[in-house]
């Protein structure tokens, strides 16, 4: 029996919803963090009425049978690890309801597709927790959404496996869906019942459309426990399903912005682990640097995990038997140089400074440093391909650099800052952003650069996630003439860059094989490589004058309101302190003297980073300012701290510091200056 959690009023014609159900099925992973992706095993579609209701129960049924006829034999196997068996007598199910398998559909079969339960034996010894998956993705099963669209009594069921993030905590799990066209719902059914920890709700649930509402179920079954997945389906996945349903269009178009797309998600999955297992710790707990190691490490190991599946199927295709190698263009910290290291590609990392990690490196990863710039003699020729890691000023370079190396060097790209060959990135379109437009003019290099160029989107904790690749060449024949037009389009660029108000170009700018190429073989007069020593540029070199007449003056603009507040100076006594009013961050900034505005956006380019550099003085929350409210010592260190700062209130506030010196952070005064605080 069915049970309705919750439904939300809203107008969606047929094919927005199945839109919004498309993006849900296929990117799971944006609302359950748990999971890294799916892998379809058989999909069957249906041109008749059958009975639902008899259906789901049936499957409802044979998966949870075979999950307890598994615990009961082997309680060391997870039925979540999804046996040939089950796939075969769910599937069996769904043809005894006229579903036929997609791949025997003359509409929707391609020259690529193959019953999964056709793989030989031979073919599926691996022990991984994966196995079978590599030649189940290689039949490249995709749901086909336009044949819901086609006739109301179109359905489709899908036959997947769930693959878990972290496959030490977490097996993979089954699921079939049910996509039914008739009655405009959806259904996700898995195992519920056993007792190992679960990626999926531990309850089978619905999603479905009326004409007035869009409306989340689930089936009830005895003996379940499923309150929490409930609470989880109500409060994360309704709410998302009815946001996209609102944002696709009326013709269901959904664009196809996944990530991963160029790449084996399960193997990706496969190898993250196990990179993750070899470095991630071990770096993480050795990290000299002052960055976090946190987003650095795992980052580079995500990328590197990319990349060594990206060469594997690169070999595949092209019969290599060799590793690729490698230059790391701009490699910072040298971690991804390490990683692809030590898996077995020879490579090389060049970079203007060196960084402390490096002497905790093994001899065999080849760091250099040195300056790159754009000429003939930084092209790589004995080396696969050419890697820039959110590069900046190298980034358009580096499919220069490769097409100019040979016809065998390729290039990977994760393009952030925008730079053009001489300069900053002018956006040339001015209805999209900068990021998406320099996406666009990066991939257009490469093309110029004779590659065929691919986009896909990284898994990393980064904002600038997307990845450029030249892989292939478009036409090798025509090698010998790409340097010509690489040449063209640069000195186009940069006369375009370089044009002056009055529509003369500016003295100076050059392009080799122009007619008067420079002496060093430079391609370009105007490229400038960053310095060595970069300024810092968090207000942290201010002049001191200047961040205390910036500190008085915004602690004026607060105090000019009153707002009297209770503060704990122990032994459960209170005072009253005035902690003044809040004011916009916006709204602040236009009551500041210009000139201290001016001498804060040389440094860090706005207030805000001057305001949390001093967080002990001010609280920032919901774009609103204010005074902090000084806490005792006892509720934020330990008993023996000695004090190293003087206390700002005590020393600037009207009213003084409300907490007395013995349990205050800071000293309050000279005197008081390291000593040990109160316990």
């Amino acid at each position: 029996m069915e049970v309705k959690i919750e439904e939300v009023q809203m107008e969606a014609v047929p094919n927005q919803f199945w839109g919004a159900v498309k993006i849900f099925t296929e990117k799971p992973h944006v609302i359950n963090r748990r999971i890294c992706g799916t892998v379809n095993l058989w999909i069957g579609v249906c041109e008749e009425d059958f009975n639902r209701e008899e259906l789901t129960k049936s499957l409802i049924e044979t998966i949870e049978s075979n999950c307890c006829d598994t615990q009961n034999s082997d309680q060391n196997v997870k039925i979540s690890d999804c046996s040939d068996i089950q796939i075969s007598l769910i599937q069996k199910k769904l043809e005894d309801y006229c579903f036929k398998s997609l791949s025997l559909c003359d509409n929707f079969k391609s020259k690529d597709d193959h019953d999964v339960l056709e793989i030989k034996e031979s073919d599926t010894g691996s022990e991984s927790q994966h196995d079978n998956i590599s030649a189940c993705q290689e039949t490249k099963w995709s749901i086909p959404w336009e044949y819901l669209a086609k006739a109301s009594s179109n359905s489709v069921a899908v036959i997947r496996k769930i693959l878990p993030k972290q496959v030490d905590k977490f097996a993979a799990a089954a699921e079939v869906i049910l996509l039914d066209g008739g009655r405009k719902r959806a259904s996700y059914m898995t195992e519920t019942k056993s007792a190992q920890p679960s990626i999926t709700p531990k309850v089978n649930y619905s999603i479905s459309l009326s004409a007035t509402e869009i409306c989340i179920s689930y089936f009830k079954e005895d003996k379940q426990e499923g309150e929490a997945s409930v609470l989880w389906l109500k409060k994360n996945v309704l709410p998302k399903v009815v946001k996209w349903a609102t944002e696709v269009s009326e013709d269901g178009h959904v664009e196809d912005r996944g990530s991963l797309r160029l790449i084996d998600v399960a193997e990706y999955n496969e190898v993250y682990q196990r990179l993750k297992v070899k470095y991630g710790k071990p770096l993480v707990k050795m990290w000299p640097e002052v960055t976090d190691p946190l987003k650095f490490v795992y980052e580079d190991i995500s990328i590197a995990a990319y990349l060594i599946l990206l060469w594997k199927q690169e070999r595949q295709k092209k019969g290599l038997s060799s590793l690729q190698t490698f230059v790391d263009l701009g490699c910072g910290n040298g971690l991804l140089v390490y990683i692809l290291s030590g898996e077995g590609h020879k490579g090389l990392g060049i970079d203007l400074k060196k960084r402390k990690i490096w002497d905790l490196f093994p001899s065999h990863v080849n760091l250099k440093i040195d300056a790159i710039e754009p000429s003939d003699k930084n092209l790589f020729p004995d080396y696969d391909w050419l890697i820039g890691n959110h590069s900046d000023e190298l980034t358009p370079w580096i499919p220069v650099m490769a097409a100019k190396s040979g016809c065998n060097t390729r290039f990977f790209v994760i393009p952030c800052c925008a730079h053009d060959f001489s300069q900053k990135y002018r956006r040339r379109h001015a209805g999209r952003s900068q990021y998406s437009d320099y996406l666009e003019y990066v991939q257009e290099v490469g093309a110029v650069c004779g590659f065929e160029v691919k986009q896909d989107k990284l898994r990393i904790p980064s904002t600038k996630r997307i990845c450029i690749v030249g892989e292939e060449r478009i036409n090798e024949s025509e090698y010998s003439n790409i340097s010509e037009r690489i040449d063209s389009f640069i000195k186009e660029r940069t006369n375009i860059i370089q044009q002056s108000p009055d529509g003369t170009n500016e003295k100076g700018n050059s392009v080799v094989g122009e007619g008067n190429s420079v002496s060093n073989s430079m391609w370009t007069d105007n490229f400038k490589a960053r310095e060595s020593v970069q300024p810092v540029r968090n207000c942290t070199q201010l002049k001191r004058s200047i961040r205390e007449d910036i500190i008085s003056a915004i602690a004026g603009v607060l105090l000019e309101k009153k707002h009297l507040v209770e503060v704990d100076v122990g032994d459960d006594v209170s005072v009253t302190w005035d902690r003044g009013g809040s004011i916009a961050l916006g709204d602040l900034a236009r009551r500041l003297d210009r000139h201290l505005l001016a001498a804060m956006k040389k440094e860090c380019g706005g207030l805000q980073t001057l305001l949390k550099n001093y967080r002990y003085i001010f609280n920032i929350s919901n774009g609103e300012v204010s005074l902090q409210v000084p806490e005792p010592a006892w509720k934020k260190t330990a008993s023996n701290f000695m004090k190293t700062k003087l206390c700002w209130f005590h020393e600037n506030h009207g009213s003084g510091c409300p907490l007395p010196a013995d349990v205050c952070m800071f000293a309050h005064g000279e005197e008081d200056m390291r000593c040990k605080g109160n316990s």
